[in-house]
């Protein structure tokens, strides 16, 4: 399970940039939300070269996702850090997480975690909770569960969807904290609110599985639907099996074969391996297909 995460495009305010290149900023955030990235890269670019920190942050973001524009993390990296070397804290998350990730460059957990701090000595919730996910894994420091449960709490404490999932992950399995399960519900309900994926996943295992909750495999459904429709492989996967085994919906071989096949589409490779068996063996009302079977299990590897 990923415990780092990428926030989207972020916006802090600044105190010192000229009107017209504010405007082309202000222009070109505009045409990001509504989707139009060709004029929101035209107008970051304006803003950007008469130095305008959100500018190049929000260059930094659409060189990264390759929206209007070719995919470049060398040169997201570089943008980023223009606007982290000006203290801009999202941009310094965006450069450790490049780091961490090994986009762009050579994956460096120690810079990862020292870009981290910077972000985190401002604040910065998204930096806390890469912090956590680093004491967590034990990347760039000594493993430490609970140091992980402090960073992931200030960043929960804050309202970050990815600090309250990830502390209530802690909860549940009981690492770096005593377990308590209805506190890790309480903590992925605060997620799940803000329509966070990861969060509403394990909202519905938690319901699937009785723990902190009453076990109700129809609202375990509905929160995996609500995952799953974000194309959150996990979650595709989880309701799949629900239809496999007409547990809280209808039996339906052909919404779990979809299913499945949308949690394949998606990375998740244990789909992929069923995806694999259902082909090899026809099941959920497929004929056997072994080319097909011999597709996926390739995949799965």
């Amino acid at each position: 399970m990923n415990r780092f995460f990428k926030a989207g495009l972020l916006f802090a305010m600044l105190t010192a940039a000229a009107a017209p290149a504010m405007a082309d900023y202000e222009a070109g955030r505009t045409a990001y939300a509504k989707g139009d990235y060709a004029t929101a890269f035209r107008e970051f670019s304006a803003a950007s070269a008469q130095g305008v920190v959100k500018a190049e942050n929000g260059l930094g973001v659409m060189y990264e996702r390759g929206l209007g524009v070719a995919p470049d993390y060398g040169r997201a990296m570089a943008l980023y850090r223009k606007a982290a070397d000006s203290g801009f804290a999202p941009a310094q998350t965006s450069v450790g997480y490049l780091y961490a990730q090994g986009l762009g460059v050579q994956r460096d957990y120690a810079q990862a975690m020292a870009w981290y701090r910077k972000a985190a000595d401002q604040g910065f919730a998204q930096a806390q909770n890469n912090i956590g996910a680093m004491y967590e894994t034990g990347h760039g420091v000594t493993q430490d569960l609970a140091q992980a449960v402090e960073w992931y709490r200030k960043a929960a404490d804050q309202g970050l969807a990815s600090g309250q999932t990830n502390l209530g992950f802690m909860y549940a399995r009981g690492k770096g904290v005593n377990h308590d399960d209805a506190m890790a519900v309480s903590l992925y309900r605060k997620a799940a609110a803000q329509d966070f994926p990861r969060a509403q996943n394990n909202l519905g295992y938690m319901y699937a599985q009785g723990h902190g909750v009453p076990q109700d495999y129809a609202t375990a459904a509905a929160w995996y639907g609500k995952a799953a429709v974000q194309h959150f492989g996990l979650a595709q996967f989880n309701l799949a099996r629900l239809y496999e085994q007409g547990k809280g919906v209808r039996q339906d071989d052909a919404q779990a074969l979809s299913w499945y096949a949308q949690s394949a589409n998606a990375g998740y490779k244990p789909a992929m391996r069923v995806l694999a068996k259902v082909y090899e063996r026809g099941l959920l009302g497929q004929k056997a297909d072994p080319e097909r079977a011999r597709q996926w299990a390739e995949k799965a590897r």
